[in-house]
């Protein structure tokens, strides 16, 4: 896949994205579609900023795409799998043990076991950033 049929991809997506959450909100589920219409205006004014800073470091003759943003990245995803599967094999282990008195919608749980995993994604490429 090209650069240019991703970024059609992707702007596709998020149109859809948007679509959902209008409708939601029209439907009555104010706090989701608030929530998905918010997180596709920030994704696209991030990807808006970032496509004006490559844009910018190209001009300057300044190639963005170097090999150590791909090891950086390639770090930071193996580390964040490794991470994630140890703390997935922790809350199974307490699950087991507390038994069913804990009781967690699983769609909240996946919600918030990504939105976990991004973050620690997000802190294993700076923390690879900063020491490379």
């Amino acid at each position: 896949m090209t650069y240019k049929h991703g970024n059609i991809l992707s702007w596709g997506i998020m149109i859809i994205l948007l679509a959902v959450g209008i409708d939601q909100i029209y439907l009555g589920n104010h706090g989701f579609g608030a929530g998905l219409t918010a997180g596709v205006i920030t994704a696209s004014v991030g990807k808006y900023l970032k496509h004006q800073k490559l844009k910018k470091l190209q001009s300057k003759g300044l190639n963005p795409y170097d090999e150590r943003v791909y090891f950086i990245a390639g770090k930071s995803a193996y580390a964040t799998l490794y991470t994630g599967v140890v703390l997935s094999a922790l809350f199974v282990l307490i699950g087991s043990i507390l038994g069913p008195q804990l009781t967690v919608n699983p769609f909240n749980f996946l919600g918030s076991c990504l939105a976990i995993l991004v973050f620690i994604y997000i802190g294993f490429y700076y923390y690879y950033s900063s020491i490379m």
